[in-house]
């Protein structure tokens, strides 16, 4: 039995219907993926030509696992619930894992060399303040943060002591200019430096008054 132009019209259409939840559930468990490559890019810009590869990879690879989490069906909630959390922990890992950087170390190690600066702050000396070369040292920015209020001392600073480019500027002629001219991972870093001295900056006006 033939079916009418009417009936494959509304199969079709039943057939794409129910399709939509794996389309959304695709999307939604690839977010996080896309959400971390911007994330990514901006903390860490020293990609080189690398990222043409590996973004592209990246967003192949996590698609291919989600759409196997998605195949994979089973009715119990909680086997449900674990595999979309096992998903997204595997396809972060790759992001992450997978994100290059041309001349510097990877995400992971500068993430806790960042964390290790911070943590050293009262080791950090005017010492740090010299880049040596080398404009990806986390206690570079410590020290910045430290001395915050001596580096222009003798007018303007150069940032990473470099000199300005036609694309970048990095005097500096007001301590407030420091963020907004930090770069990359450093940014987050000199936020939470500045977000850890406030409280005691506050007990510490408490006390005086």
């Amino acid at each position: 039995m033939k079916m009418s132009a009417k009936d494959k019209n509304l199969e079709s259409r039943v057939a794409v219907k129910s399709k939509w939840p794996y389309i959304f559930n695709f999307i939604l468990l690839l977010l996080p993926t896309v959400l971390l490559l911007v994330l990514l890019i901006y903390l860490f810009p020293y990609t080189g030509l690398g990222r043409i590869i590996s973004i592209p990879s990246t967003i192949i690879i996590n698609s291919l696992i989600i759409l196997l989490c998605l195949v994979i069906t089973n009715k119990v909630l909680w086997i449900k619930i674990s595999k979309i959390l096992m998903t997204i922990v595997i396809t972060i890992w790759i992001t992450i894992a997978g994100y290059p950087q041309e001349f510097n170390q990877s995400v992971l190690v500068q993430s806790k060399n960042a964390i290790h600066a911070i943590q050293a702050i009262d080791n950090i000396t005017k010492e740090d303040l010299n880049v040596d070369g080398n404009v990806n040292n986390p206690r570079y920015v410590v020290a910045l943060y430290k001395y915050r209020n001596e580096i222009l001392n003798d007018g303007t600073y150069q940032l990473y002591q470099r000199d300005n480019v036609y694309f970048y500027n990095y005097s500096i002629n007001d301590v407030n200019e420091i963020s907004s001219k930090l770069i990359g991972h450093h940014k987050v870093m000199w936020w939470y430096l500045n977000a850890l001295s406030e409280p005691a900056a506050s007990t510490l006006s408490l006390l005086g008054s």
